[in-house]
């Protein structure tokens, strides 16, 4: 349950993304300093959240958990999974008060650096849905997508991504202008 300013609760969300992603970029280097170009995204996202932790800057943040199970009650009363998170921030000892993420390679390469995929699409499908249809932000006014970007070609993938979005703005019911932050 949000307590206050819904718009002062959201931007203080925004403030602790904000901070997350500055231990991110402090920590991406060591992330990738023996990443492969084919590493699976699920590797990946355990590295990091493992390296995040060890810095500690995280800790005035919240906890940060990776694959959270979101369990929804069925009308038997039993719970079941509904979708796993990559990571997240737990903002106290609310087990409903966390930034969700989802995280999604992007620009897919061989092994010898070729570029064969950008995977805008599924990142679009398979993630950004996830959120306009409240799975994976159910009750929640802030979520995060996080694309690793594997061959390195930032501006590649944020036009492939906006293109993306735009071609699929009816199936995320987007109703303006596509806007893509990116922190790095």
């Amino acid at each position: 349950m949000t307590i206050g300013t819904s718009s002062l609760w959201l931007r203080n969300l925004k403030d602790i993304d904000h901070e997350l992603m500055k231990c991110v970029e402090r920590v991406w280097p060591t992330v990738i300093k023996r990443l492969k170009q084919t590493e699976r995204e699920d590797d990946i996202t355990k590295r990091l959240v493992n390296l995040l932790r060890k810095d500690r800057a995280i800790c005035n943040l919240g906890f940060l958990n990776i694959h959270f199970k979101l369990d929804e009650k069925d009308k038997f009363g039993d719970f079941t999974t509904k979708g796993i998170l990559d990571m997240a921030l737990f903002l106290g000892q609310d087990h409903e008060r966390y930034i969700a993420y989802e995280c999604k390679r992007l620009n897919i390469v061989t092994d010898k650096g070729k570029r064969i995929a950008s995977l805008a699409g599924p990142y679009v499908e398979e993630g950004v849905v996830r959120y306009a249809t409240a799975k994976y932000s159910e009750k929640l006014p802030y979520g995060c997508m996080m694309g690793y970007v594997m061959d390195g070609d930032i501006d590649f993938s944020l036009k492939q991504l906006k293109s993306s979005i735009t071609k699929r703005k009816k199936l995320i019911n987007l109703k303006s202008n596509v806007t893509i932050q990116h922190d790095f």
